[in-house]
């Protein structure tokens, strides 16, 4: 005999709102998307997340991503893990890799486009993109001696006579 609700009609197994009836989350939902392409070991590794740093996050992202774009390990065209992969495997937020991708595409080092994904830009071998590389450099020296960017850029400054 068919269970009966508290109307007295016959309960539908498939009623959402039946709470003697566990919830199937797949129910009405679009299908599942297909796994996102897996961010390579050596890239993680290379933009490893040094936790106890003063760095920012997105900053380690951003530099280190840059490091290798300028050493040729990244070379013009080669397309970027998605934001939420890279995010992901690097165990840092979304926002995080978000970031440092908008970052690098405002300094023109890479190209987002919607749905196609992030690229690394051609023209990185520019006088600004030497620039840029020192300065990644100098910055990786600096955090290693245990300044920070405002002592890194302070003593940037000293060394340009005053306009």
């Amino acid at each position: 005999m068919a269970a009966r609700g508290a109307s007295g009609q016959p309960k539908d197994p498939s009623h959402p709102k039946d709470p003697a009836q566990p919830k199937d989350s797949t129910a009405g939902a679009p299908p599942a998307k297909s796994p996102a392409t897996p961010v390579p070991a050596w890239l993680v590794t290379a933009l490893s997340i040094n936790t106890g740093s003063t760095v920012p996050p997105y900053e380690q992202v951003r530099t280190g991503l840059l490091d290798l774009i300028h050493r040729n390990r990244l070379p013009v065209g080669s397309k970027l893990p998605t934001v939420r992969a890279l995010a992901s495997a690097l165990g840092v937020a979304a926002n995080t890799v978000a970031r440092a991708y908008k970052e690098l595409e405002q300094a023109a080092v890479v190209t987002a486009r919607p749905r196609l994904g992030t690229v690394v830009a051609q023209g990185n071998d520019t006088a600004e993109s030497q620039l840029a590389a020192a300065a990644v450099a100098y910055a990786q020296v600096a955090r290693t001696l245990g300044y920070g960017p405002r002592e890194a850029t302070r003593q940037l400054e000293a060394v340009f006579p005053a306009s």
